[in-house]
């Protein structure tokens, strides 16, 4: 039996697929994996692990899998009518070293979309992924958060896409975030949710695939609660497309979600630099004046600046990692 690590080690199961191989230096060719349940339409992508430090996303993929597992084993009181196709992660030398990035050559993935299948390895890579998922009738993104982030549970679709978004208000988030590009940029062609038109967001949009952006959560941990609470949604999901026949999920979703856009967000930045001891939490409501941490002065017993709250709404994200530069981002707030 090949032991891990050794030419052959893994081996597929009946419902997964192996795409590659995927060539590092010093190791065995790392496999990326495709599971797929069920059969014909509609059919729903999930992509997970794109950033390697988004462990939340590569969880809600396993957890994803053990539900439609027990669909196809008719094991509860849904039935599968479509086909899911989940690919848990991609970043996968990413994840072994909790970078958010390909770490060996420091290249972000949601930049180099669609890829190109003779090209340098994260253009492979990225053109198998985009291969796999660019004939769905929706795809998912349960991307991980800026570095050094949280983020308050959240699906972020195109202001373009009327049907994305009522599909994102059938998965019972707390908040749907639409993307609209700046003034002057209404093109058809404008990426979906950024300024780069190598994310995977962009490509699918101008393939003209739904695309759902999920976020909740921190990088670099496991948080249990919010991956079971996007678990529901993507089964919410499900049940909108009609891809599975059964109850609502449990944990019950929110009913009428807070729809934004970027003119409803406040970004709260350091005035001086230190350390950042948070003092509130994603999804807290705050009032003017209201403190989000400290940032203090590591050297001596000062306190350099109470961040606060410019208006009154909700913690959309929150700075975790400690150090902050002058300018740095402390939190985003948005009006409720």
């Amino acid at each position: 039996m090949p032991v891990p690590w050794s030419p052959g080690w893994y081996t597929p199961s009946a419902m997964q697929k192996s795409l590659g191989p995927l060539l590092v230096p010093f190791a065995a060719p790392l496999p990326l994996i495709l599971n797929e349940f069920g059969r014909g339409r509609p059919v729903l992508s999930v992509v997970g692990g794109l950033h390697g430090h988004a462990y939340n996303s590569v969880y809600t993929c396993h957890l994803l899998m053990r539900w439609l597992k027990k669909q196809e084993q008719r094991q509860s009181d849904y039935q599968l009518r479509g086909r899911v196709r989940v690919l848990p992660a991609v970043n996968a030398p990413g994840l072994l070293t909790a970078s958010r990035y390909w770490p060996f050559d420091n290249t972000d993935l949601d930049r180099v979309f669609p890829g190109y299948s003779q090209g340098e390895t994260t253009q492979r890579l990225v053109s198998w992924v985009f291969e796999q998922v660019r004939h769905s009738d929706c795809c998912v993104d349960l991307r991980g958060p800026e570095n050094g982030m949280a983020e308050w549970p959240q699906v972020q679709v195109h202001f373009s896409q009327p049907r994305a978004l009522e599909l994102a208000k059938a998965m019972g988030l707390p908040v749907i975030r639409v993307r609209r590009p700046p003034a002057g940029r209404l093109t058809a062609g404008y990426d979906l949710f950024s300024a780069s038109q190598g994310s995977l967001a962009h490509n699918l949009f101008q393939a003209g695939i739904d695309a759902l952006l999920l976020q909740a959560g921190a990088g670099q941990v496991i948080e249990p609660l919010f991956c079971h609470q996007l678990l529901a949604a993507l089964i919410r999901l499900m049940l909108q497309m009609g891809i599975v026949t059964g109850p609502p999920p449990e944990p019950p979703g929110v009913a009428v979600p807070e729809t934004i856009t970027a003119d409803d967000i406040e970004a709260i930045h350091a005035q001086r630099a230190g350390l950042f001891v948070a003092g509130a939490a994603p999804g807290q409501i705050v009032e003017p004046g209201t403190p989000l941490g400290q940032i203090v002065d590591p050297l001596s017993a000062d306190i350099l600046e109470e961040p606060a709250a410019a208006k009154m709404g909700l913690i959309l994200s929150l700075r975790l990692q400690p150090i902050v530069l002058q300018g740095s981002l402390i939190a985003c707030t948005t009006r409720i």
